[in-house]
């Protein structure tokens, strides 16, 4: 089975474990028979132009990135890459932190509204499914922004708010955003960029991946093709974990390649 990991963090993101450097990342990708790792540290424009989340140390990050990219390479396919947030909350200086350094693999997230704290940090058992699908509704009209700004290679985790709605032992129907999410899967196949199927839920026992199935299938019915995979481990000991459940969400959507970079492009490469 061919096994990749296309969303790490290492201490070089604000909440990323000590011990996890790209070196420790790649020696636990070997462990694990990984054939492809990507490094994706977050740098959320909107944290850095209004000064809320500590500096993302880009040339120091990268440059050790690079430096276990050439240490493992013909033993693993590292890529040097970043979790670029909220982009188009300030376009400019995210072109110019895309412009630094000549990134493999580029993840768009959008982890916050514009004006708005991060979904992790709200009350959703304090609000109505009016709040929630308005809320939803408005992450779907930024998420699509996002996924006109050049240089994104994949779209991360697309249901990050309903992580936290699960989490808080709500339910909340996709039913009517259905026309929106069709529209949003349509800006991503035409434009090339993959959707990423993350799986960090799972691995916090929420039972369901962003997205979620539902959603996965929708995208397939849609035209998609290009569907990532990621851990969104920030640590070593949590790298790859549980990509095997992500596989067997993809082969349940109708999918049986995963997404991989190579030479530059986005490709299919089969599981098994």
């Amino acid at each position: 089975m061919f096994l990749c990991d296309y969303h790490t963090h290492t201490s070089f993101s604000f909440d990323g474990a000590p011990d996890s450097t790209p070196d420790a990342l790649c020696r636990r990708a070997l462990e694990l028979g990984l054939s492809d790792l990507a490094i994706t540290d977050h740098c959320d424009v909107n944290g850095e132009v209004e000064g809320i989340y500590t500096p993302y140390p880009a040339d120091e990050a990268f440059d050790a990135m690079l430096a276990a990219k050439e240490k493992y390479s013909g033993r693993l396919n590292v890529f040097c890459g970043i979790e670029l947030g909220n982009a188009t909350q300030y376009p400019e200086r995210a072109a110019a932190i895309l412009a630094e350094h000549p990134y493999d693999f580029v993840i768009g997230s959008l982890h916050n509204l514009r004006d708005v704290p991060d979904f992790c940090m709200l009350r959703y058992d304090m609000m109505t499914d009016t709040h929630l699908h308005r809320l939803f509704d408005r992450a779907l009209d930024e998420t699509i922004e996002m996924c006109t700004f050049e240089g994104i290679h994949a779209l991360g985790h697309l249901t990050y708010m309903h992580r936290y709605i699960t989490a808080a032992e709500m339910k909340f129907s996709f039913a009517p955003h259905m026309e929106k999410i069709e529209h949003l899967y349509r800006t991503l196949i035409t434009r090339g960029i993959a959707l990423e199927l993350n799986v960090s839920s799972l691995r916090r026992g929420l039972g369901v991946a962003m997205p979620t199935l539902e959603l996965l299938k929708f995208y397939a019915d849609c035209g998609g093709k290009l569907v990532t995979i990621g851990s969104d481990a920030h640590a070593p000991t949590d790298l790859a974990k549980p990509i095997r459940k992500g596989y067997a969400l993809l082969g349940a959507a109708g999918f049986d390649s995963v997404a991989v970079m190579r030479n530059g492009e986005l490709i299919p490469h089969p599981i098994n």
